[in-house]
């Protein structure tokens, strides 16, 4: 096989999406031992906070457990962002973090969940986070070597096909998000191709991937109407990697034949999961893309 992926994880999959470690409630130096003992080597920072920020104490955390960093989180509230000004100062800490690691992705995403008719009332505001994030990849690009992935997130500002097509034409890159992804394009059938043929098309601004899965379970219950948005099912929607309507044996055949040679976090969303529970998870996941050769 000719794909080389470097693999990795975050705390979002330890059911950590805040600083201050929620909802999950992991310790951030529970989730650093368990993501070795699973077999991580690489991370993906997560929200700023959660874990140190002092990047010595970080540096020794890291390397009693022979952890690396592969990249930055930053989501921020960008509807509320009048222009890049209002978030710069939190993008050079960050990055000032990032570059003493020798780390050059720096993920962000609209954080503020909505409904499509809400979307469809907020068309300026979407155009000023375009000109936004436009001008952050530039900033970040030239100011410490650090280039900006927007990561796509359903029921986001910035979730469609067309929608991160556009930020291809502002020459950004994406973190593909394959489960974000399908959920927001797909179907619930398996072996749902969404993400595949977007990934195909689009691999030449694809460095940085996120695995994860979608139950076709949920997913049809969302299109049939018989859940709601804000039903917490709905937190569930995203499962373990060999249990989904993404058939991951024809993405490892993809990223194959594209000679994909890149960054993979395995990122399974699961805030309803014990901190054990998300540890065993994380071990199945990992083993899962061992077992079909999608890494060694």
């Amino acid at each position: 096989m000719s794909l080389q992926v470097t693999i990795g994880t975050a705390p979002c999959s330890w059911g950590v999406w805040w600083p201050d470690g929620t909802p999950s409630g992991t310790p951030y130096d529970i989730f650093l031992d368990q993501a070795a003992e699973a077999g991580y080597k690489a991370l993906e920072l997560g929200p700023v906070g959660y874990l140190p920020t002092d990047i010595g104490q970080l540096r020794e955390e890291l390397a009693r457990r022979d952890l690396s960093i592969c990249g930055g989180t930053a989501c921020y509230d960008f509807l509320k962002a009048r222009s890049f000004a209002d978030v710069r100062g939190d993008v050079d800490d960050l990055c000032k973090r990032l570059q003493a690691f020798d780390v050059h992705y720096l993920m962000t995403m609209d954080g503020t969940a909505m409904d499509c008719k809400t979307k469809a009332g907020l068309k300026e505001q979407q155009i000023r986070t375009y000109k936004l994030f436009g001008e952050m990849g530039s900033y970040c690009r030239d100011t410490y070597g650090i280039e900006v992935l927007m990561h796509p997130e359903r029921r986001s500002l910035i979730e469609t096909r067309e929608e991160l097509e556009r930020l291809i034409d502002l020459d950004l890159c994406i973190c593909f998000d394959n489960g974000h992804y399908a959920a927001a394009n797909g179907n619930w059938k398996q072996g749902d191709r969404s993400a595949l043929d977007f990934l195909e098309a689009h691999i030449d601004h694809i460095p940085y991937l996120h695995f994860k899965n979608v139950s076709g379970e949920i997913r049809k219950m969302e299109m049939e109407g018989a859940l709601a948005p804000d039903d917490p099912r709905m937190d569930d929607i995203m499962c373990d990697l060999e249990d989904g309507i993404i058939d991951y044996e024809a993405y490892r055949d993809l990223l194959d034949r594209l000679n994909f040679r890149g960054v993979g976090i395995i990122e399974q969303d699961c805030p309803h999961a014990t901190t054990q529970e998300a540890f065993e998870k994380a071990k199945k996941n990992l083993a899962y893309l061992q077992k079909i050769h999608l890494i060694q």
